[in-house]
């Protein structure tokens, strides 16, 4: 399961609500359950990649033919929606009968994601003005969101929102 949100011109990450899952290794986004994993025997561009079904917090590239080790096939880059890393690529088409399966599905290179096991479930947010602490299940990239939402109203760490 899981949930995003999108409101006036801003996107919201989506956050996949069970670990274990596969994360963006720039800015910690959710981007694959580890049970969506198909296959871990795969080559990306940089060394192992694995052959999932699903991703969330993804931007697609445009259409193209590529020449990979298993044929010609039409695939799109896969960016993360969020700070625009290449995390791999998309099966669009394969113009191979063998190989029809990854049709539809995605390559995520080993170099580009790591493993989150569990989430925490207590996170302090110390840039707030009141340093308060919240209770949330959420990814550990929420400090750094919060800081650069805040940050671009103009609240600064360490001063008063009531003397505004």
């Amino acid at each position: 399961k899981t949930t995003s949100k999108q409101t006036m011109g801003f996107v919201f990450q989506q956050f996949i609500d069970a670990a274990p899952i596969y994360a963006c290794v720039e800015c910690r986004a959710h981007i694959a359950r580890r049970d969506s994993i198909i296959s871990r025997t795969f080559q990306g561009r940089h060394g192992r990649a694995y052959l999932t079904e699903a991703v969330v917090n993804e931007r697609l590239g445009k259409d193209e033919d590529r020449l990979l080790m298993t044929g010609l096939h039409t695939v799109c880059d896969l960016y993360c929606r969020c700070c625009d890393t290449v995390l791999g690529w998309k099966y669009v088409r394969a113009y191979d009968k063998s190989q029809r399966y990854k049709e539809g599905r995605y390559v995520l290179e080993q170099s580009q994601i790591f493993a989150i096991e569990q989430f925490q479930s207590h996170i302090s947010i110390s840039s707030l003005p009141t340093r308060t602490s919240l209770l949330v299940a959420s990814p550990p990239s929420l400090d750094r969101v919060l800081s650069r939402f805040m940050r671009d109203i103009g609240i600064h760490p360490g001063e008063s929102m009531l003397s505004r």
